[in-house]
């Protein structure tokens, strides 16, 4: 039930304009079903209460789910196989102290969050003993689970923060998207419904961020503008299909093992095509989501490295100014390779695979192995992100959605003439194709390629192994489909 005890509503009740109203909820709760009662509750809260009052109480239950929900998901599905001892023991000495019911305000919800934040510490630090692929299976479900923890203590904060202003409401509700942010990341969200009702309580903390706050940059409509669409001299170019090709078609092309674009209207139904444009848009629905970003010009230089950091703060800092004249020599930062929506599935909504990535093709030299779900990445960031000449184990469709991105592309056939690093990063080269330096690369002047400039609502099919650099024009918004 909505209203299951007698300190739930003793507690609400004291705050509230209207007492005995909610003295008869609670009566009538014994009666009715528990939708018939929301659903009288929020009526009342509809039509009787001011906005405001409203909007405060809104933002009072949703937080109150939120807190049950999760502190429900951690006591029915802890697992504590392979923790040590005392991991154990904190861990259900936290979990235990924790009230069933958050408008309690007598527990120090701030000394639980520092205890929980020690585990999560503990995790990190030992899951930075290992390479990503050979991580302890415990240890990614501990920093999940203990970041669950942690956020719940925050939800605590948070409900109990009303006499310290709206600011610092926002600063937790903040704090605690970024804990379950990052360990989705770090862990994949391991364990029985965990990224389910992540993925629920972050929606509820978004919205509620984006209903009270709006970023001082930015308007309802704000949007890059984008330059027309580039005509640039191309000297060799990608072969470039007159129609959009059918499915069989398309499996006839792929045995040509040669890249091709397919041109615009193959995408034109994705919901992107005309939200993405929009940075309000993304402001709305993922602004203080965390996501782990490229900071330099390439990931081949010395200086480059990884940063989480909020998508406002992102797009401010890094698409908007360095949009415009006032932060040039900002340093370059690229949102890439990552599976943001396996993150935010609100975005993944607004594409949907093509029909060409299920075609299976034909195992190969070059192609030894298919993935087991079409991998999907984003690539998102300003003008003069670059992809350094690299190849990858797989077909490939780039949708471009918005902006554009000047490509090069040499068939593997090309590769001892491009200088390829040793080791970890073989599938890498050392030239930089646009500003080649023939004394080291000798070679490199005999490398045959194509070129492209794909444009918002191409398709580029590129095959397994195929070397290929790119370059954003402008502001550029491009999804990779790994088959």
């Amino acid at each position: 039930m909505l209203f299951n005890n007698f300190s739930f509503f003793f507690s609400y009740c004291i705050t509230c304009p209207f007492p005995f109203i909610y003295f008869i909820f609670f009566f009538l709760s014994t009666y009715l079903h528990e939708r018939t009662c929301t659903f009288f509750f929020f009526a009342f809260n509809h039509i009787i209460l001011k906005k405001h009052t409203r909007t405060y109480f809104k933002h009072m239950l949703k937080s109150a789910l939120c807190y049950s929900k999760l502190l429900h998901l951690l006591k029915d599905h802890t697992c504590y196989q392979e923790w040590t001892v005392s991991i154990v023991t904190l861990f259900k000495k936290i979990l235990s102290g924790l009230p069933n019911n958050v408008f309690i305000s007598q527990h120090d919800f701030e000394q639980s969050q520092r205890q929980s934040k020690a585990l999560v510490d503990l995790a990190q630090e030992s899951i930075l003993l290992y390479p990503y692929q050979n991580v302890p299976a415990h240890w990614r479900q501990l920093i999940m689970d203990a970041s669950i923890l942690q956020a719940i203590c925050m939800i605590g904060i948070f409900h109990h923060s009303k006499n310290s202003g709206n600011d610092t409401k926002q600063q937790v509700a903040r704090d605690t998207i970024n804990i379950l942010d990052t360990a989705m990341i770090i862990s994949g969200a391991p364990g029985p419904q965990r990224r389910e009702t992540i993925h629920f309580i972050i929606d509820q903390l978004q919205t509620y961020l984006s209903s009270v706050y709006t970023p001082h940059w930015l308007d309802k409509g704000a949007s890059i503008r984008l330059p027309p669409p580039h005509t640039a001299q191309i000297t060799h170019p990608v072969k470039r299909l007159n129609q959009i090709p059918s499915f069989l078609s398309f499996v006839q092309l792929l045995q040509n093992d040669q890249p091709f674009i397919i041109p615009q209207g193959a995408i034109e139904h994705w919901p992107a095509r005309n939200k993405w444009p929009s940075l309000a848009y993304f402001v709305s629905v993922a602004g203080d989501r965390v996501v782990p970003v490229e900071l330099g010009s390439k990931y081949t230089d010395n200086t480059w490295q990884q940063k989480m950091m909020r998508i406002e703060e992102f797009l401010h800092t890094h698409v908007v100014l360095k949009n415009t004249d006032q932060q040039q020599k900002q340093e370059t930062a690229y949102l890439a390779q990552h599976d943001l929506f396996y993150q935010i599935p609100k975005l993944a909504d607004d594409i949907s695979i093509p029909d060409y990535c299920y075609c299976e093709p034909q195992l190969s030299e070059r192609y030894t192995e298919a993935p087991v779900d079409v991998i999907q990445n984003a690539w998102f960031g300003p003008r003069g992100t670059v992809s350094p000449l690299h190849h990858d184990p797989y077909h490939n469709v780039l949708a471009q959605v918005v902006g554009s991105k000047y490509i090069r592309l040499y068939a593997p056939s090309e590769t001892q003439r491009l200088y390829p690093y040793d080791g970890i990063m073989s599938n890498t080269s050392q030239v930089d194709v646009e500003h080649p330096n023939f004394e080291n690369f000798p070679l490199l002047k005999e490398a045959r390629f194509v070129e492209c400039i794909l444009q918002a609502g191409e398709l580029l099919y590129i095959p397994p192994k195929w070397w290929h650099y790119v370059r954003s024009l402008e502001m550029s918004f491009s999804v990779s489909f790994w088959f």
